[in-house]
């Protein structure tokens, strides 16, 4: 077969496709690219997998002589097109005798060898019937963002090392994260037409998925039991989701906290890292002492060093209790980096219970974000 194809248009599928592929697999052939060339819509499509997701990108071609499947070594391809310039690029693809891949650019020619598409393994299949949403891609890569730091690296509970989708009636989106330790919730207004449903996405799969994205062109997800497909324009991607039911999340946020205060977010972390710095480097406790002058102290000390530093910032704290609640310095300064807004609202009960943060007046409209973290004994002295 022989092709005519932009060099940008290759580039760029190659390139986004090698993101998925893990040279260290244990097949041999998923070290390359599967590449089906169709000569009556004169398209490339060309997929890329780790046994476990599938990236798919179909791309136009200029001129198009016979077609077929064939499959190219990714690394290969991609070296072949990086010092070329934006231009037609010729390719034959022999695989009836000698299996060669040649690409004639304006100034030479490279020849690769081409592998036989047979072992290459099925793109899982999904049925469209059982679940289909709509999405805005900016809002979903604003939340896997914002989300993936509270995922969890634990073996012994994998669910908690995924996001977890949940939607609720009337195209209510939550989309979760949670270590155990810390716990950020988002809720999105989507389309109406949504049905509820829920599945939990790879911690590799949210990783990836906001990098091939394009624009703000709405997406198409589609999933059954066992795995999720996101389509926006020439692009597919396929993924087994995580087994396993998703801790009840709604039970561990308090939903009438007794305390509350609003304060300066950049004012608030700009004390949480100076105070930071002199905290003990196995717990990272810092103590927040909420006073009823309207005050919030902020205490980092570790004893072994003999170092301790203190910072203030003005609060608006209507209850006006002096209360002292100890939290974990990385958490909460990872937290509060999330959010955008300049104001944020603090929730608490009392020393023991989960404290919630949330911006006030979230900049996108019918977005709401709740961040929860667990406290740390604090020694009254």
């Amino acid at each position: 077969m022989k092709f005519i194809i932009s060099k940008t248009a290759l580039e760029m599928a190659v390139k986004k496709i090698c993101r998925v592929i893990n040279t260290k697999n244990a097949l041999p052939i998923l070290a390359d690219i599967l590449c089906m060339v169709d000569e009556e819509r004169k398209t490339i499509t060309m997929t890329g997998s780790d046994a476990e997701a599938w990236l798919t990108y179909q791309v136009a071609l200029q001129e198009c002589e016979g077609g077929g499947p064939f499959c190219i070594g990714a690394d290969l391809l991609r070296d072949a097109l990086a010092e070329l310039t934006e231009q037609p690029l010729t390719i034959l693809a022999t695989t009836e005798s000698d299996n060669r891949f040649t690409l004639q650019h304006e100034s030479g020619t490279t020849v690769l060898p081409l592998e036989l598409s047979d072992e290459y393994p099925t793109p899982r299949h999904i049925d469209s019937t059982v679940n289909e949403w709509t999405l805005e891609s900016g809002m979903l890569k604003r939340v896997l963002k914002r989300s993936m730091f509270a995922t969890a690296n634990d073996d012994l509970r994998p669910v908690m090392n995924g996001v977890y989708f949940d939607m609720c009636e009337d195209g209510v989106l939550n989309v979760v994260t949670t270590d155990g330790h810390m716990l950020i919730r988002s809720v999105e207004d989507t389309d109406t037409d949504n049905l509820p449903g829920s599945f939990i996405m790879t911690k590799e799969a949210a990783n990836l998925l906001p990098t091939l994205m394009d624009g703000d062109d709405e997406v198409v997800m589609t999933f059954d039991y066992s795995a999720v497909r996101v389509e926006q324009g020439l692009m597919s991607f396929t993924f087994l989701m995580v087994e396993g039911k998703y801790p009840n999340y709604m039970s561990v946020i308090p939903q009438d906290a007794p305390y509350s205060l609003t304060a300066d977010r950049p004012a608030l972390l700009k004390a949480l890292r100076n105070v930071a710095h002199f905290t003990p480097g196995s717990s990272r406790l810092v103590k927040l002492t909420m006073l009823s002058n309207q005050t919030m102290e902020l205490r980092g000390e570790d004893f072994d060093f003999s170092t301790e530093a203190t910072d203030r910032i003005a609060i608006d704290y209507p209850a006006g209790r002096d209360m002292t609640l100890g939290v974990k310095a990385d958490s909460i300064i990872d937290e509060l980096s999330r959010i955008i807004e300049p104001r944020v609202t603090m929730h608490f009960t009392d020393p023991s219970r989960a404290v919630t943060f949330a911006p006030i007046d979230p900049l996108y409209q019918g977005e709401e974000i709740t961040m929860l973290l667990m406290p740390m004994l604090v020694n009254e002295e």
